[in-house]
C-alpha cells in the first residue's frame, strides 16, 4: 500500500479507471421481448403508423410542398386511409428513417464525449499534442 501512495503512474491509472467506470455505468436500461406476427400489424400498430405519418404531414415544409403539387389536406388524408396495413407500416418506417437521419444532436454529443475522454487521458498522463 505504501508503494501505491508514492507511485504517480499507479495513481493516474487508478484515476482513469475510476473515471472510465463512472462513464460506463451511465447506460440506459433497455428491455426487449418477442411478439407474434399477428400482433405486429394490429389495430394499435396502424394507429401508431398513422400518427407518425400525420406528424410528418403537419410540418410546414411538407404542407407547402404538397400544396405546390396540387394535393389538398383532405385528398392526402383520404389516400392514407386507403392504404393497407402493410403499406402504411412501410411508409411510416421510411419516414422514421428520414427523420432519424436528420438528427445530428446525438452524433454531436457522442463526438464531444469522445474528445473529452481523450483530453482527460492526455491530461492525466501528462502528454501534450503539438502540431507543427
Amino acid at each position: 500500500m505504501h508503494i501505491f501512495k508514492n507511485d504517480l503512474l499507479l495513481r493516474r491509472i487508478a484515476i482513469m479507471l475510476v473515471v472510465s467506470m463512472a462513464l460506463i455505468s451511465i447506460v440506459p436500461q433497455v428491455e426487449a421481448s418477442f411478439i407474434s406476427s399477428d400482433e405486429s400489424f394490429s389495430y394499435n400498430m396502424r394507429q401508431q403508423d398513422t400518427a407518425t405519418i400525420k406528424k410528418v404531414l403537419e410540418q410546414k415544409l411538407v404542407k407547402q410542398r404538397l400544396k405546390v403539387l396540387g394535393y389538398s389536406e383532405d385528398e392526402v388524408k383520404a389516400r392514407i386511409d386507403k392504404l393497407s396495413d402493410n403499406e402504411l407500416h412501410r411508409f411510416a418506417t421510411q419516414l422514421d428513417a428520414l427523420t432519424v437521419g436528420g438528427d445530428a444532436l446525438g452524433v454531436l454529443v457522442a463526438i464531444l464525449v469522445i474528445v473529452a475522454i481523450i483530453a482527460l487521458i492526455l491530461f492525466i498522463t501528462g502528454k501534450r499534442v503539438v502540431i507543427q
